[in-house]
């Protein structure tokens, strides 16, 4: 409690305020100290920001072994970029996103759903989406959601649904773009309205019997039935089997893709058809100490038949027989290509791809 005839608070602020000011305006020498202490804290606080990058920098160095503090920095970067964000359920959550956001609106306003559609995952997604890798079994699961997301939703909905997924080494872990969708469902045919007004055609009315002259009449000439062409000629397509759908074909066939093995140091190493990414991260099929070579170096991926390699932004590069390649695009290798990871040599071996017989296999 103030005693009574105290000033009040915000006029002994005031004084306070004011006198401080004639004390600055009289006195320029405090002023020139104040602005110089400023500008003393302002630089402190620099000069403990760059120690602090600094010490950070020497400490991301000795983890990732690497040679120079911009090379550290890359890999804090990199490490950062293909951290998996989010949980199992979130990644789930984006699976279904980019399946069911994916439909055809025609002009009238219908919306039709497509047959047959494509996701695109991270190989350190896959294990996240389905414990035991399977592509099918997931690809079905998804199938089985985006149909019935259509039929709710009131899209028109093709008979069968397929789901490829397929894993992209060169996607960042937790990214799933949106599907690709092709072989839309049919729009829904709807009945011709009836004719009304003018355009309605009037009913027959009754005509009185008129008897006439009876005239003879020309003996026509019996028709004959037309003579139908079949659909499928089997000598034009014999060949061509795949075109016949009532022609057994005798010598069953099936492509095989070629198969990958990475060689170094005298050790050979499978890479598996869903690809993968080659660096020191702990998921890469070979083990790479060198600091030079990336976590996240390159990564391999099987398109068609032909295998291909991308570099993932490495801080050293990647070359193929000795040419460096472009982080951009794809490079296919050939039998005997040698993969240099920062000057690591990696020795590709790829079997030959073509055709098998399939007379006498069985499915089980």
């Amino acid at each position: 409690m103030c005693s009574t005839g105290a000033p009040p608070l915000t006029l002994t602020v005031w004084n306070v305020f004011r006198a401080s000011s004639t004390r600055a305006a009289d006195d320029p020498d405090d002023d020139a100290m104040g602005t110089l202490s400023a500008l003393t804290v302002n630089l402190l606080i620099v000069v403990i920001f760059v120690a602090v990058v600094y010490v950070a920098l020497r400490v991301a160095q000795s983890i990732f072994g690497t040679s120079s503090k911009k090379a550290a920095a890359t890999e804090v970067a990199a490490k950062l970029v293909s951290y998996p964000t989010g949980s199992s359920a979130v990644l789930r959550r984006r699976f279904v996103r980019a399946l069911t956001a994916q439909h055809v609106v025609m002009p009238s306003g219908e919306r039709l759903a497509f047959g047959d559609l494509t996701v695109r995952v991270a190989p350190e997604d896959l294990e996240r989406l389905d414990p035991d890798g399977d592509l099918d079994r997931l690809g079905e699961d998804g199938a089985r959601l985006y149909a019935a997301h259509a039929e709710r939703s009131g899209w028109a909905v093709p008979r069968q649904v397929h789901v490829t997924v397929e894993v992209d080494p060169g996607l960042r872990s937790g990214w799933i773009p949106p599907a690709r969708g092709s072989g839309r469902a049919e729009p829904a045919q709807r009945e011709p309205k009836p004719a009304v007004g003018w355009d309605a055609v009037p009913a027959a009315t009754p005509v009185a019997h008129q008897p006439v002259a009876h005239q003879p009449v020309a003996q026509e000439p019996a028709l004959r039935p037309a003579k139908v062409q079949p659909a499928f000629d089997p000598d034009a397509t014999v060949n061509y089997p795949a075109l016949v759908r009532d022609l057994d074909d005798a010598a069953p066939t099936m492509n095989v893709s070629s198969g990958l093995r990475l060689q170094r140091d005298g050790r050979t190493y499978t890479i598996q058809r869903a690809g993968a990414v080659l660096g020191r991260l702990p998921e890469s099929p070979i083990t790479f100490a060198e600091p030079e070579v990336s976590y996240r170096h390159l990564a391999i991926r099987l398109q068609g038949v032909q295998w291909q390699v991308k570099d993932l932004g490495s801080t050293n590069g990647t070359t193929i027989d000795g040419r460096r390649i472009d982080g951009d695009d794809w490079t296919t290798l050939e039998e005997g290509s040698v993969i240099g990871l920062a000057g690591v040599r990696v020795t590709a071996s790829i079997d030959s791809a073509g055709t098998v017989h399939l007379q006498g296999v069985s499915r089980r």
